[in-house]
């Protein structure tokens, strides 16, 4: 890997760190909601893993090209319906997500508490996930690789992964409820991306075990 090289990737993943940090302090100090400024940071944060699909079809990372696809893809996905949620909750005149919304109408109300669980699951999951896989790539390429850096990052997926996959379909599923689960466009849409979860998560699972097994012993 040439110096050049070494040197981009060091700053991308110092920036994604960074604005994820900065993203998972502004939640916690909200009181675990989305405002109007911390979903500026969760977009950039969450935003700059389309550069991870160009860093994998150059062979610049080791990442599989489609599973890394299909994880940036499905998180960009549930990105927009936060931010169509936020959108709604402004266009309401209400400045925080959160359960207590007495504005909204009683047919909305169960599409709301099931968003905001998801959003607060999803929270913590992709943040710590993050903050520990940016840091230790972060840090590997500037020639250190604390071992217990090495164990959070191969070991905490265990549970996060799951974690987040159940936040993701929560938002997924909010709108259905809402709709009283009639049949919509959107309703098959949400059965194709359970096919495509159901194919494509062990895929990328079992890339993680093999990862651990191959970095842990």
């Amino acid at each position: 890997m040439s110096k050049t090289l070494k040197y981009y990737l060091a700053t991308y993943n110092f920036i994604a760190f960074a604005f994820w940090a900065i993203y998972l302090v502004f939640f916690i100090a909200t009181g675990f909601r989305i405002n109007v400024y911390s979903i500026v940071f969760l977009n950039i944060a969450q935003g700059l893993a389309l550069f991870e699909i160009f860093h994998a079809l150059m062979k610049w990372v080791k990442s599989p090209v489609m599973s890394t696809v299909a994880q940036v893809a499905s998180r960009i996905l549930v990105l927009v319906l936060i931010d169509n949620y936020l959108m709604t909750q402004v266009a309401l005149g209400l400045s925080f997500i959160g359960p207590n919304a007495d504005a909204l109408e009683k047919a909305a109300e169960s599409h709301w508490s099931v968003t905001d669980i998801g959003i607060v699951i999803v929270s913590f999951a992709w943040s710590i996930t993050e903050l520990v896989r940016y840091s230790l790539y972060f840090l590997a390429l500037v020639g250190k690789q604390p071992k217990w850096l090495v164990w959070m990052r191969y070991s905490f997926f265990i549970g996060l992964y799951p974690l987040g996959v159940t936040g993701e379909w929560f938002i997924f599923l909010a709108p259905v409820i809402a709709a009283g689960f009639t049949l919509t466009g959107y309703t098959y849409f949400v059965a194709f991306l359970f096919l495509a979860y159901a194919y494509y998560f062990p895929v990328l699972y079992g890339y993680m075990w093999k990862q651990r097994k191959a970095k842990l012993g």
